[in-house]
């Protein structure tokens, strides 16, 4: 209690009303406006490129078409991460899709389950029943 009272007093000053703080902020700042670590960072309207997002879309994918094909070695998802500045755009799709698995598996053990689960006997659960059942046995 005795720290809330200390700062108070602190951030109005001196018991005079404060009349020597207003006349201080009155008087025009002769200080530079502090600027952060972000600042130096955005993308300011100049910088920007002039043509429409459409045409720069358009520019990236030619520019992707026209560049080598890819080892059939090599993992397209490392490639895309180190070609993501020159096709910001397109490396999003990529990683969106490449990083689908290109198997039924997980999906078909799911569904094992479920028939493990509903047999004849317990054929009358209910689908939320089902769902726990089958969530309770894939995570325990």
């Amino acid at each position: 209690m005795s720290e809330m009272a200390a700062s108070l007093s602190m951030e109005q000053g001196p018991s005079d009303g404060g009349t020597a703080d207003r006349a201080e902020d009155d008087a025009p700042s002769t200080s530079k406006k502090k600027k952060t670590l972000g600042s130096f960072f955005k993308i300011t309207e100049r910088a920007r490129p002039t043509h429409p997002p459409q045409q720069a879309l358009a520019t990236e994918l030619q520019s992707y078409l026209q560049c080598a094909d890819l080892d059939s070695e090599e993992n397209p998802l490392d490639w895309w991460r180190e070609h993501q500045r020159v096709y910001p755009r397109l490396s999003k799709l990529a990683k969106k899709y490449l990083g689908i698995p290109a198997t039924s598996a997980p999906s078909e053990r799911v569904f094992s389950t479920g028939g493990n689960i509903v047999t004849c006997l317990r054929s009358s659960l209910k689908p939320e029943s089902v769902d726990r059942l089958v969530f309770l046995a894939k995570n325990l």
